[in-house]
């Protein structure tokens, strides 16, 4: 071994020789020297070297640009200028934004980078009264006061293409931090692709708005549609239409009541010709519940009996519950629907919070969906014996029922659905893609008007009576069918020439995806709004992105798909839940029971005390006054065993919180303390083994 080193100790050891001429002391301080040296040179080397490394260590990868970004910026043909206006005063005023502000432009640098310089970024400072706050002003950015003064700071973004389309970012709220990949590639894609595809919309909802059946006043468009409108041009297609444009990449049918025969065999034609349907139908749209009524129709039958023809089923009659995903509700309160008419607060097991295991992950519209939010959804399921691809993308759990549609809606009782929950023990599907080969829904042709069905009808029991003359009368009239049937012949001829309808498309591939929910679609289900000043909207729930990403994908797009709704995660313990959910499920019969002897209680207690000798209520008998102290006694006791109820609803939960704290807290410490003195009495053991001998 001594001989390897040899040869590095004769080239060290003039080295060796020199430093022994100095002192320990100075040999240490010139040591540190070096080491400093070193340190400097090697944070310099890789500040250059490894500029573009970095680590991402968030659960959700925020920090690392996805691969739909990267295929975006990559595929910019034409340059794209991007001004951020970021006002110096703002982050003196907010450390916060300062913060977010480097991050914002970190994220473009590493997208200029990504683009090969196709998008470039300049970084002004809108000083007041200056004409950058007059250009910051008129592309809509939106300040913010800073003092009494009135001064304004801007953080916000313009950028334009090499054809003078303008995207804006009003305002980088920090709060959408989470979103900022999203919003900037969002930007980008706007401008890199300027045209627009187009949707076809047909539905009874009112997406873009329409009037308050109760205060006759206008209502909002749905937030939903301006996230559809970033991406797509949306023409509305009448439901009483007999074709379908041929310019319509992508159908959305959502609700339509008023659908007529002829429409929906325009949609199975342009479906079986390579058309792209996204379609919604609901056995009760709750956030347009009053809206449909004044709209009623046989839409959905037919869109029903399409679907069928496509080898989907639905059934109007049913609706889904799951009590492993049921959304918490707050629900009374003066309407009578509980027992003391207070609001009370339970899952509703006909609202659901789908997480990642209802969502298919096999489908690219898995990517980037943590939660979707549906209300009294249908059920969907595949045709015996039909051929197309059925592929779920939505479902409960296991533990699903199947309940009435009369049992949601208006004057729901989530209470009774949820003490009489009974798993049914299996998957329901509440969205799914159908592709493949299929054959059309109307085997029989065309649909025929409803004078032309009534002739048929007529025509077919004239031929019955016919069957029953005579073959002499029949010789003696043969003239006159052949002279009509020349007519007829003839009145034919010239419809022909009037109409030429093209032929029916027998079966194809088609590509549609079915969700049998509505609601998704309504703000109340997927989005905040926060009003205390800048009216920002912050998503609860990923509806929105599962929306656009399914038109995206069935248009040929899905570069977005993979990054909408990155951060929109909500990670619930789930253990309490399931404890929460089994205890509320078991108490909260006897507590609805004890509720209801309460009141009963109170008003006849009130009702003595009301009557009372004389009517007046003053004089009560002995024997009022002995019934009295008697209710009063039911109502002590019946409020004593409400409270042990509601606690027992927390007691696990509470137990386990107890437990979570001991092993936060104690647990860790007395293992520490446990392992020292074992290690400990174990090196007293040894030395006195070894004294011993």
């Amino acid at each position: 071994m001594s001989e390897r080193f040899e040869p590095l100790k004769r080239a060290l050891g003039p080295l060796v020789t020199w430093c022994a001429k100095f002192k320990r002391s100075t040999l240490a301080w010139a040591g540190l020297a070096l080491a400093a040296l070193v340190l400097l040179s090697a944070n310099l080397a890789s500040s250059v070297g490894l500029r573009g490394w970095d680590a991402d260590l968030t659960q959700d990868k925020l920090f690392t640009i996805s691969k739909g970004t990267r295929e975006i910026l990559k595929s910019i043909d034409e340059p794209i200028t991007a001004q951020l206006y970021f006002s110096r005063n703002l982050a003196s005023a907010s450390p916060d934004v300062a913060r977010y502000f480097d991050r914002v432009r970190a994220l473009f640098e590493q997208y200029r980078d990504i683009s090969g310089g196709k998008l470039q970024l300049s970084i002004i400072d809108p000083e007041p009264f200056s004409d950058a706050e007059d250009k910051a002003v008129a592309a809509g950015l939106r300040g913010l006061r800073l003092n009494a003064e009135g001064e304004t700071g801007y953080f916000g973004l313009v950028a334009t293409n090499a054809t003078d389309n303008q995207q804006t970012i009003p305002y980088f709220d920090p709060d959408r931090e989470s979103f900022l990949e999203y919003d900037v590639t969002k930007l980008v894609y706007a401008l890199a692709h300027p045209k627009k595809r187009t949707i076809g919309l047909m539905t009874s909802l009112p997406l873009d708005g329409g009037k308050s059946p109760m205060r006759r006043q206008p209502t909002p468009p749905w937030l939903i549609m301006s996230q559809i409108r970033e991406f797509f041009d949306v023409r509305t297609i009448d439901q009483t239409v007999k074709s379908i444009p041929s310019d319509i990449d992508v159908l959305m049918v959502a609700q339509p009541t008023k659908l007529t025969p002829d429409a929906a065999y325009a949609i199975d034609q342009y479906v079986l010709k390579g058309g792209k349907v996204l379609a919604f139908i609901d056995p009760v749209a709750e956030s347009a519940e009053m809206q449909l009524l004044q709209d009623q129709g046989n839409g959905r039958e037919e869109l029903t009996k399409l679907l069928k023809g496509w080898g989907v089923n639905f059934d109007h009659k049913q609706v889904a519950a799951d009590i492993r995903h049921a959304r918490r509700v707050q629900f009374g309160g003066g309407n009578g629907n509980t027992p003391t008419g207070e609001p009370m607060v339970t899952d509703f097991v006909a609202w659901l919070g789908l997480d990642k295991s209802s969502i298919n992950p096999n489908d690219v519209l898995a990517a980037g969906i943590d939660e979707i939010n549906v209300a009294s959804a249908g059920v969907l399921s595949k045709v015996d014996g039909s051929s197309v691809d059925f592929s779920p993308i939505l479902q409960t759990s296991s533990d699903a029922q199947i309940i009435p549609p009369q049992k949601v809606g208006f004057g729901a009782d989530p209470i009774a659905l949820l003490r009489n929950y009974v798993s049914g023990g299996h998957k329901l599907v509440l969205a799914a893609r159908l592709s493949g080969e299929t054959k059309t829904a109307f085997p029989d042709g065309p649909p025929k008007p409803a004078d032309a069905k009534k002739a048929d009808d007529k025509t077919k029991s004239a031929d019955k009576d016919k069957k029953g003359t005579t073959d002499n009368k029949s010789s003696a009239d043969a003239s006159k069918p052949a002279a009509a049937s020349d007519k007829a012949s003839a009145s034919d001829k010239t419809a022909a020439v009037k109409e030429v309808k093209p032929a029916q498309v027998k079966s194809g591939k088609i590509n549609v995806i079915v969700v049998a929910d509505t609601d998704l679609l309504a703000d109340q289900f997927w989005v905040n709004r926060n009003l205390m000043g800048q009216n920002v909207v912050i998503p609860t729930a990923n509806n929105a992105s599962f929306v656009v990403g399914a038109l995206e994908n069935l248009s040929g797009s899905n570069a977005l798909i993979a990054l909408r709704g990155r951060g929109v995660k909500e990670r619930p313990f789930t253990l309490v839940e399931d404890l929460r959910r089994d205890a509320e499920q078991k108490f909260r019969t006897k507590e609805e029971a004890l509720e209801g002897k309460l009141k009963t209680a109170q008003e006849e207690l009130q009702k003595i005390q009301s009557s009372g000798e004389g009517g007046n209520g003053v004089i009560l008998t002995d024997k009022e006054q002995e019934a009295v102290e008697k209710f009063r006694g039911q109502m002590l006791d019946t409020r004593r065993e409400l409270r042990k109820v509601k606690l027992a609803l927390r007691q696990n939960i509470d137990d386990l919180d107890g437990w979570l704290k001991f092993a936060n807290i104690g647990l860790v410490p007395l293992m520490l303390g446990a392992a020292a003195v074992g290690l400990s009495w174990r090196r007293s053991r040894r030395r006195r083994n070894k004294n011993d001998r």
